[in-house]
Protein backbone atom coordinates (compact mmCIF):
# COMPACT_ATOMS: atom_id res chain seq x y z
CA UNK A 1 0.00 0.00 0.00
CA UNK A 2 2.83 2.82 0.69
CA UNK A 3 4.40 1.82 -2.49
CA UNK A 4 1.09 3.17 -4.05
CA UNK A 5 1.03 6.35 -2.03
CA UNK A 6 4.54 7.14 -3.09
CA UNK A 7 3.98 6.63 -6.59
CA UNK A 8 1.24 8.83 -6.63
CA UNK A 9 3.36 10.97 -4.90
CA UNK A 10 6.05 10.72 -7.66
CA UNK A 11 3.54 11.29 -10.51
CA UNK A 12 2.07 14.19 -9.47
CA UNK A 13 5.57 15.52 -8.23
CA UNK A 14 6.66 15.18 -11.87
CA UNK A 15 3.19 16.55 -13.51
CA UNK A 16 4.20 19.35 -11.58
CA UNK A 17 7.54 19.79 -12.64
CA UNK A 18 6.43 19.43 -16.65
CA UNK A 19 3.66 21.64 -16.28
CA UNK A 20 6.81 24.16 -14.80
CA UNK A 21 8.95 23.30 -17.55
CA UNK A 22 6.50 24.10 -20.25
CA UNK A 23 5.70 27.30 -18.63
CA UNK A 24 9.14 28.65 -18.66
CA UNK A 25 9.84 27.44 -22.28
CA UNK A 26 6.58 29.18 -23.04
CA UNK A 27 7.72 32.51 -21.51
CA UNK A 28 11.12 32.19 -23.05
CA UNK A 29 9.78 31.76 -25.89
CA UNK A 30 7.92 34.81 -25.87
CA UNK A 31 10.56 36.96 -24.76
CA UNK A 32 12.77 35.73 -27.38
CA UNK A 33 10.51 35.70 -30.28
CA UNK A 34 10.73 31.62 -30.48
CA UNK A 35 7.46 29.16 -30.61
CA UNK A 36 7.74 25.16 -29.44
CA UNK A 37 7.67 24.90 -33.60
CA UNK A 38 10.84 27.11 -34.23
CA UNK A 39 11.08 30.67 -34.78
CA UNK A 40 8.66 33.18 -35.16
CA UNK A 41 7.77 34.70 -39.05
CA UNK A 42 8.97 38.52 -39.64
CA UNK A 43 6.35 40.32 -39.24
CA UNK A 44 8.09 43.76 -40.24
CA UNK A 45 7.63 42.03 -43.86
CA UNK A 46 4.01 42.89 -43.28
CA UNK A 47 2.86 46.24 -45.06
CA UNK A 48 2.44 48.89 -41.98
CA UNK A 49 0.93 52.07 -42.18
CA UNK A 50 1.84 55.07 -39.72
CA UNK A 51 -1.07 56.56 -37.42
CA UNK A 52 -1.36 59.60 -35.21
CA UNK A 53 -3.34 58.39 -32.18
CA UNK A 54 -3.90 59.73 -28.42
CA UNK A 55 -0.33 58.12 -27.24
CA UNK A 56 1.31 59.14 -29.83
CA UNK A 57 2.40 57.58 -33.39
CA UNK A 58 1.56 53.82 -33.86
CA UNK A 59 1.50 51.41 -36.88
CA UNK A 60 -1.37 49.48 -38.78
CA UNK A 61 -1.82 46.36 -40.84
CA UNK A 62 -4.85 44.92 -42.03
CA UNK A 63 -6.44 41.79 -43.42
CA UNK A 64 -7.13 43.73 -46.33
CA UNK A 65 -3.86 45.46 -46.99
CA UNK A 66 -1.88 42.27 -47.00
CA UNK A 67 -4.24 40.32 -48.89
CA UNK A 68 -4.88 38.13 -46.24
CA UNK A 69 -1.32 36.89 -46.16
CA UNK A 70 -0.19 33.97 -44.37
CA UNK A 71 2.30 36.54 -42.58
CA UNK A 72 -1.11 38.39 -41.21
CA UNK A 73 -2.61 35.14 -40.36
CA UNK A 74 0.33 33.91 -38.29
CA UNK A 75 -0.02 37.70 -36.55
CA UNK A 76 -3.38 37.15 -36.02
CA UNK A 77 -2.78 33.60 -34.15
CA UNK A 78 -0.49 35.01 -31.98
CA UNK A 79 -2.82 37.72 -30.67
CA UNK A 80 -5.91 35.04 -30.42
CA UNK A 81 -3.35 32.67 -28.45
CA UNK A 82 -2.41 35.81 -26.35
CA UNK A 83 -6.31 37.22 -25.52
CA UNK A 84 -5.67 39.93 -28.20
CA UNK A 85 -2.31 41.73 -26.81
CA UNK A 86 1.24 40.47 -27.18
CA UNK A 87 4.73 41.59 -26.66
CA UNK A 88 7.60 40.70 -29.51
CA UNK A 89 10.73 41.58 -30.51
CA UNK A 90 10.66 45.30 -29.46
CA UNK A 91 6.78 46.23 -30.03
CA UNK A 92 3.90 45.82 -28.55
CA UNK A 93 0.81 44.24 -30.39
CA UNK A 94 -2.68 44.61 -29.80
CA UNK A 95 -5.85 44.11 -31.98
CA UNK A 96 -7.45 47.40 -33.07
CA UNK A 97 -10.49 48.25 -30.80
CA UNK A 98 -11.03 44.31 -30.91
CA UNK A 99 -11.22 44.29 -34.84
CA UNK A 100 -9.59 40.99 -35.50
CA UNK A 101 -9.04 42.12 -38.92
CA UNK A 102 -7.15 45.06 -37.91
CA UNK A 103 -3.72 45.33 -36.28
CA UNK A 104 -2.01 47.98 -34.85
CA UNK A 105 1.77 48.03 -32.92
CA UNK A 106 3.98 50.68 -31.04
CA UNK A 107 7.59 50.25 -30.33
CA UNK A 108 8.02 49.51 -26.77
Amino acid sequence: MGDDIATEALLTFLDSVEAGVAAAKHMIGQQKGVSSTGPLPDFDKLFWETKEGGKGPYQQTSKSATGNSDLFRALQTQLKKNKGYWKHRGFDYWLHQGDKDVIDRRRK
